[in-house]
């Protein structure tokens, strides 16, 4: 990956729409080779997808919140049915198995704190797997989510 790469990838992120001619500009390259490059650059794996981000509260989810969780990993197959319901559940945006002294870190939305109260009494601690939650309400985004490209 070459400092044009790191660029494309870079103006992507702003702009997932640009037009080949605009990123050809952005970059100083020709847009058939800016195209090809994304294209490569997909091919690579380095572009997973190309997606749309929605504003969550717009569609009517005013929560948003991490709710850190332990569950019985004693049990396998409680442990996976876990795993299988979460990434089932349209609430729960994303699930990672994380090191140290919980499992599982959640990111949940709801359209407001009762709907979010349920799904964590009604249904996240009545998994069978489920020992424990806790969960952090978030006030504010002050960084939104982006891959840093290169390390410095």
């Amino acid at each position: 990956m070459d400092r044009y790469d790191t660029r494309i990838l870079s103006v992507l992120q702003e702009d997932g729409r640009i037009s080949w001619s605009r990123l050809a500009k952005r970059i100083n390259l020709s847009a058939s080779a800016c195209q090809r490059r994304v294209e490569a650059l997909a091919e690579r794996g380095v572009i997973e997808n190309f997606t749309v981000n929605l504003n969550e509260a717009s569609l009517g989810n005013s929560v948003k919140a991490f709710v850190e969780v332990n569950v019985d990993r004693q049990n396998t197959k409680l442990a996976q049915d876990f795993r299988h319901k979460v990434v089932e559940h349209p609430q729960v945006q994303a699930c990672h198995m994380v090191s140290g002294t919980i499992d599982f870190m959640l990111e949940v939305v709801a359209s407001d704190l009762d709907a979010f109260g349920r799904f964590i009494d009604g249904e996240l601690l009545s998994m069978p797997a489920v020992k424990d939650a806790s969960s952090s309400i978030v006030l504010k985004v002050v960084k939104p989510k982006r891959t840093m490209i290169g390390a410095a």
